[in-house]
């Protein structure tokens, strides 16, 4: 049974005071998620973003309501199991919070791969018998080692973009194998002006802070050693001075040593001259 026209009206005017609260808007599919994943992400986010799923022309009117004409350009976005999201983060939080909470899940026969799927040659942990015409069908290099069924080598059940047939599916999920995520995919998000898509959103932030470190670290070094004052190289580039300047002092001070006044005076004599008298 369909929500009344009263209920309806009540959602988008929700929906619509959310998208006047918060400055940043994304859309997200949920399609594929099961409802038990669905309320467990939605409940561990709801501090930080509010969510709404609902009838995409509701969405649609409410977008209309909240009189921000720049998400317009949001509906483009919108498709099956479309929700909507608003908070006060910025849009690459907003991506890592759900991607933080993304489970791994079996891959079903009729799904496209979205990378190379291999199987790993090893032990499987299965007994000789049907299986391994199984694993024929699915194109895994397999064969009985004593009791067990072995992976003889790296095998590629499904390169990206294929369309994984039954038989692969069947056997990545006895073997264990969860090539798929499920969760919330955000598809774009409107930040502060900005329109992102979710690829662009999808980066490696370790990764990119460890680049950035050693470009700082290298780039002080050159300043350093060519000594290129700055605010941040000049303290070394004094240290480095200061370091200099008292390994020559002590070269200067050991030559000048009683020890070494004698040897110098000792050899005009060692080199085969008389003092006249």
């Amino acid at each position: 049974m369909g929500i009344t026209r009263e209920k309806k009206e009540e959602l988008v005017k929700r929906i619509a005071g959310d998208l006047k609260k918060y400055p940043v808007i994304g859309v997200a599919s949920i399609e594929g998620l099961p409802g038990k994943q669905y309320g467990s992400i939605k409940k561990k986010v709801s501090s930080k973003a509010s969510i709404s799923a609902t009838r995409l022309t509701l969405m649609g009117r409410a977008i209309d309501e909240s009189g921000r004409k720049e998400l317009q350009e949001l509906k483009q976005y919108f498709g099956n199991a479309t929700v909507l999201v608003c908070t006060d983060a910025d849009a690459f939080s907003l991506y890592r919070l759900f991607k933080q909470n993304k489970s791994k899940t079996i891959a079903k026969a009729g799904q496209i791969a979205p990378f190379d799927i291999i199987v790993p040659a090893g032990e499987t942990g299965l007994a000789p018998g049907p299986i391994l015409t199984e694993l024929k069908l699915a194109k895994v290099d397999a064969r009985i080692q004593g009791p067990k069924v072995v992976i003889a080598r790296d095998s590629t059940v499904a390169k990206k973009g294929d369309v994984i047939t039954g038989p692969a599916a069947s056997i990545l999920a006895k073997l264990g194998v969860e090539p798929f995520e499920i969760g919330f995919d955000v598809k774009a998000v409107w930040d502060h002006g900005t329109m992102y898509m979710g690829e662009v959103l999808n980066i490696d932030e370790e990764g990119i802070l460890n680049d950035l470190r050693n470009a700082h670290a290298g780039a002080l070094n050159l300043c350093v050693y060519a000594e290129v004052y700055n605010e941040a190289s000049a303290p070394f580039i004094v240290a480095k001075a200061a370091r200099e300047a008292n390994a020559l002092q002590k070269v200067l001070e050991a030559v000048k040593t009683p020890e070494n006044k004698k040897e110098a005076k000792a050899e005009p004599a060692e080199s085969g001259q008389v003092e006249q008298k």
